[in-house]
């Protein structure tokens, strides 16, 4: 493929016991990227001798603390490729990423980026795979509006390959994160055509205290910011929506009821009605999950009650 170039970016901090991994499954694809870029991100950890040492052909590229949007904007204005793809220092790449996403924008020139399914691996060492309705999967994706939007926040960065002229001159936004790449990824999908493959091609993995394992209140906390950053793509209804269903992922993650059940009676506040449409929704899920919540408050409760009177 002529004007196939790939510059492949790693943002890294405190990631000297998993660079290796991720950097021999970048070297290990069948179609050899053009660069490997890791940009160290004032990491206090011996991970730039380990890049400089065990792999003299990176590209390492040192700036003071200032977290992955940064990180990622430097590597890409020093990035060479016609194509940019994304890996974070804690994941790892499937051999054959590379070639079959690269594959994708040779039969189909008007598609700008293409992302798709990826396997995760929990600190349990359980590995499972995203999920998606198979709609979504395998086609040339042209969307707008909530669509768009919808679009950008099932693309995980693992498995993002952008074409350098649709990129442009969007960038990360600094203090976004952790959800700065789901903000990119809708700017992206309103711009070009998307490609999600449902081939699973890469396997994020939950590696504690990892640049991209944020708290979940911030990263529910900064995707309603997300949401109003893009209230153009999204009529009222549809916002609504989105601020309902972050709040109900914020409330069943979040471990303590007493947090738990004000984000869920929020989440209900902003949308009464069923969340269809929006990713991992299970039917009835938030009514189990307050009801879950309500019953585990009133038994603290009863049990805090109980000891108080025993003293």
């Amino acid at each position: 493929m002529k004007h196939s170039r790939v510059s492949v970016i790693i943002p890294a901090y405190r990631a000297a016991g998993t660079i290796r991994r991720a950097l021999d499954s970048v070297l290990a694809q069948t179609t050899a990227a053009h660069e490997i870029i890791v940009v160290d991100d004032g990491s206090p950890d011996n991970l730039a001798d380990i890049v400089e040492r065990c792999y003299p052909t990176v590209k390492l590229l040192r700036i003071e603390n200032s977290k992955t949007a940064q990180a990622r904007n430097i590597g890409i204005e020093a990035a060479e490729g016609d194509f940019i793809a994304f890996l974070d220092a804690d994941d790892h790449w499937h051999p054959q990423k590379l070639e079959k996403q690269l594959a994708i924008f040779v039969r189909y020139p008007e598609v700008g980026t293409v992302a798709g399914r990826f396997y995760h691996q929990e600190a349990s060492g359980r590995i499972q795979h995203s999920r998606a309705k198979p709609k979504w999967y395998d086609r040339i994706l042209t969307e707008s509006g909530s669509r768009a939007f919808l679009l950008g926040t099932m693309m995980w960065t693992g498995v993002v390959m952008v074409r350098r002229e649709t990129l442009g001159e969007q960038r990360f936004i600094v203090g976004l994160e952790p959800a700065e790449d789901r903000d990119l990824w809708i700017r992206l999908a309103m711009r070009s055509a998307v490609y999600l493959m449902s081939e699973p091609l890469a396997t994020a993995v939950l590696e504690a205290n990892g640049i991209s394992r944020e708290s979940i209140s911030r990263d529910c906390g900064k995707m309603l910011e997300v949401v109003e950053r893009h209230r153009n793509l999204l009529n009222t209804l549809a916002r609504r929506r989105w601020q309902a269903y972050i709040c109900y992922r914020w409330g069943a993650l979040e471990s303590l009821p007493r947090k738990a059940l004000p984000l869920m009676l929020q989440s209900f506040l902003h949308w009464p009605f069923p969340l269809l449409g929006l990713p991992a929704m299970e039917s009835c899920g938030r009514v189990r999950r307050m009801l879950a919540l309500a019953k585990q408050l009133s038994q603290s409760i009863v049990a805090r009650n109980a000891a108080e009177g025993t003293i």
